[in-house]
Parts: structure tokens; sequence; C-alpha cells
């Protein structure tokens, strides 16, 4: 009798052909192997949504919740309601309010995460980097510290100066285009080596995860090719 584990190998090992048969054309069966991870993935989430945020949040609250409280529960109710129903093209606007609300606050959510959470740590960090006590705490590291902070400093202004798109106020002559003063130019050309070094360290992550994976994902199914030619 064939067990439920090596029927979902064999499922597995199909949607991993299916998928790499992508590297030779983009056929049938990758269209088929991507319809089905979205479809899952969106099936997957919408019984996530229903179990952990509209029936714990929502629903349950709504039962044994005083009138007062129903109210304010009413409110996502009701926007809710306006988003689905801002699907039919005669309804489109009913939908602008909650967008604009969940905008909004994704906005707000991702710049306070930004600053609070990115920013404010990374500059004080660049400002521990110059505490002469976290400097001098260790002499026989003193040079490799101001070291560290140098390049620390030069990185953060040669970075902000790549970004950095102001014109001067005047210009040499009415022929040539502004451009950035010449020290701006020269620390964006640093920074430009900083944002190099850095993209490349996050795409050589990516590619490292990407490629542990697949090889994890090969693992396995020579695994379950062992298996099931020495179970013949």
């Amino acid at each position: 009798m064939i067990s439920g584990a090596v029927i979902w190998g064999v499922i597995g090992f199909l949607l991993t052909v299916m998928v790499l048969s992508y590297l030779i054309h983009d056929s049938v069966f990758f269209r088929l192997a991507a319809y089905l991870l979205i479809g899952l993935t969106a099936g997957y989430l919408v019984v996530l949504l229903v179990n952990r945020v509209l029936l714990p949040h929502l629903i349950w609250p709504m039962a044994d919740a005083n009138w007062s409280q129903r109210l304010w529960l009413l409110i996502p109710i009701v926007l809710g309601l306006l988003l689905l129903l801002g699907q039919i093209p005669r309804l489109a606007t009913l939908s602008r309010v909650p967008l604009a609300y969940l905008a909004g606050l994704s906005a707000a959510v991702a710049i306070g995460g930004a600053v609070f959470g990115t920013m404010v740590p990374q500059g004080q960090a660049v400002l521990d980097a110059f505490d002469p006590y976290r400097i001098y705490a260790e002499p026989q590291l003193v040079g490799m510290r101001i070291l560290d902070a140098g390049v620390m400093i030069l990185g953060v202004v040669g970075t902000l100066s790549y970004f950095h798109f102001g014109q001067p106020l005047k210009k040499l002559n009415r022929t040539n285009e502004n451009k950035r003063p010449r020290i701006l130019q020269v620390f964006s050309r640093i920074g430009e080596v900083f944002l190099g070094i850095t993209l490349g360290a996050v795409f050589a992550g990516v590619f490292s995860t990407a490629l542990l994976a697949f090889i994890d994902r090969i693992a396995v199914l020579g695994e379950l090719i062992g298996q099931f030619l020495g179970g013949l």
C-alpha cells in the first residue's frame, strides 16, 4: 500500500519539475504550478484572516459587547463592506474611503517604523562610533575604532550626497547644464561605492538563500527517488 508521504512526495516532485520547466520555455506546466501556488496562498490567507482577525477581533466581541462598543466595531465592518461594494463598477467610488484610510494608515506605520526602527538606531550607532570612551576603552584597538568611525561617517555622507539633487544658485555660463557642486559630486561617487557594496551584499544574501532552498529541495527529491527505487 502506498503511504501518504510517498504520494505527497510524488506531487512535490511533479510540481518541482513543472516550475523548473520555465528554464526551457514558458510552458503551460509552469503556469499551472504558478496558478496553483497563487490559489493556495490566497485560500490560506483567507482562512488565516477569518480565524485570526475577523472571528476573534470582530465577530466574537460583537456578540459580547455593549452598545457603545458595538458602535466602534461597526466602523471596520462598514469600511469592509464599502471595499467589497467598490468591486462593482457602478459603485467603484465607494471604495475610495477605505482605500484612503488604508493608504494613510500604512504610510503612517511605514514612516514611523522607518524613523524609529531604522533611522534613529542608525544615527545613534554613528554617534556611538565617535564616543571617546568607546574609542579609547581598549588602547590596542584605538586605530581600528578610529578607522571604523571614519569609514562609517564617510559612507553616511557619501550616501546622502548621492541622493542630493539640488542645483547651485549660479551658473558658470548659460550653455552648460546645471550641475551639483563639485564637493557633492565627489561624495556622491563615494556613495555609489557604498551603495554598490550594500546592494551586492543584499543580492548575495537573497541568492544564497534561494540556492540553499533549491539544494534542499533537490536533496529531498533525491532521497524520495532513492526510497522509491529501493522499494522496487
